[in-house]
């Protein structure tokens, strides 16, 4: 057993922390952590994290990523559970696959791993096969990475049937309106390619069906512009939810990071859409905080230069770093990492004292190559000072994770 004395513990009830001693097994796969009792003074503990939004790439990209080295990317991170997109080879939108997909998740049984069913055109008008063994629906708008965009006529008829079946998954929205790039595709910039108009035209869209089918379960991902802020401000319906990224929260077009590394789909934006974002996660208007983790090598950026960039592992830290900036309160990031997380993947409350995060918010540290776990082995956040390194993850009552 290890005794943490002195720690100061997240209470839901309470919105704040207090002071407690905790004690837990130790993992038999942990050898360098003997049984003892320690001060946890300058330790916090809060829930494990939840990741709405990662590709961990397998099967068919397992070069870029997979899921061995993406959980433990994520266990580093302290997050239990992630939700994977289907942008892999095979795309998964079939019963064979997501099937095949939760037998290699489930092999790694230290961080759950839900799995999100794509929603193509070609099989819309068959979901009912699907819905009960996907934990979530994708739905691409244009394409991105995998050619996954759905015809807006394809994405109503699907709407038409999950709301027949009586569906209660989440579906996923990448909104970038396809008619709006098409027209851009000869601007040799891509944050010209992907302007802001075109993710504030689909994000309309995706409102006006959330407002359509209220017993759908609507979520907005990567929110990335000042445009999508406006509307989202003006909306109140009870089907929809909507997250930003870590990316879009530290980084702008002005960053500097190669235009290689920083290309992702939607694009960065302006230092005052970066600004706004993070006011509207701290003001509640954006619900919750997601990766998109999405890695390629280092050698793929920089020569087909495909969009995407890795950021599980980042994902807790980035958000600690920027309540220790006073940008966000405690209990607004709570619900963003992990209260409303849960309640958009369905998982049942546990209790903290078996399921935790411990955490050192006083003493930052450097995102460095030693620190990386994804297999891409590179971060747009290197050389930066995080604060919320990680020390002890908890699952089940017994310590899975010492670093």
């Amino acid at each position: 057993m290890m005794n943490i004395t002195n720690l100061k513990v997240w209470n839901h009830e309470r919105k704040d922390f207090i002071t407690s001693d905790l004690s837990f097994r130790i993992n038999k796969r942990i050898t360098n952590l003997g049984e003892k009792e320690i001060d946890g003074s300058n330790l916090i503990c809060l829930p494990t994290g939840i990741d709405i939004h990662v590709h961990f790439r397998e099967p068919g990209y397992t070069h870029k990523e997979d899921m061995k080295s993406g959980t433990d990317a994520a266990l580093y991170s302290g997050i239990s559970t992630v939700l994977d997109m289907p942008n892999t080879n095979p795309i998964t939108d079939t019963l064979d696959q997501i099937l095949l997909k939760r037998s290699i998740a489930e092999k790694h049984d230290f961080v759950d791993v839900r799995i999100a069913a794509a929603i193509t055109d070609r099989n819309y008008l068959n979901l009912m096969k699907i819905d009960e063994h996907c934990d979530a629906y994708k739905i691409f708008m244009s394409e991105s990475f995998g050619n996954l965009a759905v015809k807006e006529e394809n994405i109503e008829e699907a709407l038409n049937q999950l709301e027949q079946i009586e569906s209660s998954k989440p579906i996923f929205f990448h909104a970038e309106d396809s008619l709006i790039l098409k027209s851009k595709v000869d601007e040799k910039e891509h944050a010209k390619q992907r302007p802001p108009e075109a993710e504030a035209v689909a994000v309309q869209s995706v409102l006006r069906w959330a407002h359509d089918f209220p017993s759908l379960r609507f979520h907005i991902t990567h929110v990335s512009c000042t445009l999508s802020l406006r509307l989202l401000e003006l909306t109140a319906l009870d089907n929809l939810s909507t997250d930003t990224c870590p990316r879009y929260l530290f980084f702008d077009q002005n960053s500097d990071l190669s235009p290689s590394l920083k290309k992702v789909n939607p694009p960065l934006r302006t230092a005052s859409d970066r600004n706004n974002l993070i006011e509207a996660l701290s003001k509640g208007v954006i619900d919750m905080i997601s990766s998109d983790h999405s890695p390629h090598t280092l050698e793929e950026k920089k020569t087909s230069c495909p969009s995407g960039m890795p950021g599980v592992q980042e994902l807790i830290p980035s958000l600690i770093t920027l309540i220790q900036a006073n940008e966000i309160e405690w209990e607004r990031a709570v619900e963003a990492f992990h209260v409303f997380p849960s309640k958009l993947l369905n998982i049942e409350p546990k209790d903290i004292s078996e399921n935790c995060m411990i955490l050192d918010v006083s003493n930052p540290f450097e995102v460095n190559k030693s620190w990386i776990k994804s297999k891409s082995k590179w971060s747009p956040f290197e050389g930066k000072m995080f604060y919320g390194q990680v020390k002890y993850v908890i699952k089940s009552g017994e310590i899975i994770l010492f670093s």
